[in-house]
């Protein structure tokens, strides 16, 4: 089971991971993508399973002539009476009448989820095999818990420490908890079955010889699903403050981290980033914040950690750089003091403080969160960047103020 977000094997969406994985397995065909496509196009109202047998996902469907021929339209329909609707049927993304000869879109969180939209219609940023091999990765809980503990990740690990923490994950308890039979029946799942399936997919880098993996990413994957959640909720979820709440807390560092990365992919114009110590630059957060910059986002990270400096430099060369010299948010020295902070566009910001370490070493980490053009701390932050951007003179001028 993933890591869900309301940790009662359901996330807040009500999916369960077995549902989850029949979506993303439907939405692993081309085809199937093309059908739902179809539908969207006729939604609310149903279209007849004869008119859906002359779609792209029946099949070639005419002769030479361009015509439809009686038995290649006998063959489309039996392959999505056969195949594909009983599929999407099941995942509950389809509903047919009692004769099953009219199909409709059903009523599913699925369709509430802007990127799984831009897949179905073709305006996801990646082709349609890379979309294939994207969703077949994803249609398995295990393999979903593998991608999120990765991008939480600052370098490459040992798949031996992956295995604990994805048994961990699962059972929803402390590492150290984790029984050696676990630990060896996932360390064995991982090594012949998953990590070669997402290496194949591009998702992950492994080493088997090495036994190293690290996290790639894939441009049209999105951090809820990783969670298993799908819809447009995710952020909330992350957070127990009340939903009409102004500003939101966040409390763990799984749960700021994912909230910065889903920040992050979300950035249509401008990106703001602080990284105040090494280690809070995962991998999962710089592999959105490439594709951030591959999309046309302008992006702008400090942090005064000279490896992290030459890591973007050498990788990710349009983003600009710049080295904050002071503590310039006017926290208080002693105690908690800013450790990341994620401004998307001006409309959404995160400022996460780091606490003392953890029993693995680990910086406990909590977060404020808001989000609107109008919201309090989006304001606050925004006019107080403007006032210190001319202190950082690799910046200056640069920004759109």
């Amino acid at each position: 089971m993933a890591q869900h977000l309301e940790g009662n094997g359901e996330t807040d969406d009500g999916l369960d991971d077995a549902s989850v994985d029949d979506v993303f397995d439907c939405l692993a065909s081309a085809d199937r993508r093309d059908l739902l496509a179809r539908l969207r196009e006729s939604a609310p109202a149903a279209l007849p399973r004869k008119e859906l047998a002359t779609t792209p996902a029946a099949g070639d469907v005419t002769d030479a002539s361009g015509d439809v021929t009686d038995g290649e339209r006998r063959r489309a329909l039996a392959t999505l009476h056969h195949q594909h609707l009983p599929k999407l049927e099941d995942a509950g993304l389809i509903t047919r009448n009692a004769d099953g000869d009219a199909v409709a879109l059903a009523d599913h969180p699925a369709f509430e989820d802007e990127s799984v939209l831009d897949a179905v219609d073709g305006d996801a940023a990646a082709d349609g095999e890379s979309l294939d091999a994207l969703f077949r990765a994803i249609a398995d809980g295990r393999r979903r818990t593998v991608l999120d503990a990765l991008s939480h990740q600052y370098q490459p690990i040992r798949t031996e420490t992956l295995a604990r923490d994805v048994a961990s994950r699962e059972a929803g308890s402390a590492a150290r908890e984790v029984s050696t039979a676990d630990l060896e029946g996932v360390l064995r799942s991982l090594r012949h079955v998953h990590l070669p399936h997402l290496r194949d997919a591009g998702m992950v880098e492994y080493d088997a010889d090495e036994g190293t993996v690290s996290y790639e990413g894939h441009p049209a994957l999105r951090v809820p699903w990783m969670h298993s959640a799908l819809g447009t909720d995710f952020r909330a979820g992350l957070t127990d403050t009340p939903a009409d709440a102004d500003v939101w807390n966040l409390e763990g560092r799984e749960r700021v981290v994912s909230c910065g990365q889903s920040l992050c992919e979300e950035a249509d114009e401008e990106l703001f980033l602080m990284f105040t110590t090494t280690g809070l630059l995962e991998a999962g957060c710089f592999s959105r914040i490439r594709q951030a910059v591959d999309r046309g986002v302008d992006v702008y990270l400090g942090t005064a950690d000279p490896t992290v400096r030459e890591f973007v430099a050498e990788h990710a060369p349009e983003i600009s750089l710049w080295e904050p010299r002071m503590n310039w948010l006017d926290l208080p020295v002693e105690g908690e003091n800013v450790g990341r902070l994620v401004f998307a566009d001006r409309e959404a910001v995160m400022v996460g403080t780091l606490g003392g370490e953890s029993d693995d070493g680990v910086r406990e980490e909590r977060a404020v969160l808001g989000e609107g053009a109008d919201n309090t701390l989006v304001v606050l932050l925004g006019q107080m960047l403007h006032s210190r951007f001319e202190r950082f003179e690799d910046v200056e001028g640069k920004l759109r103020l």
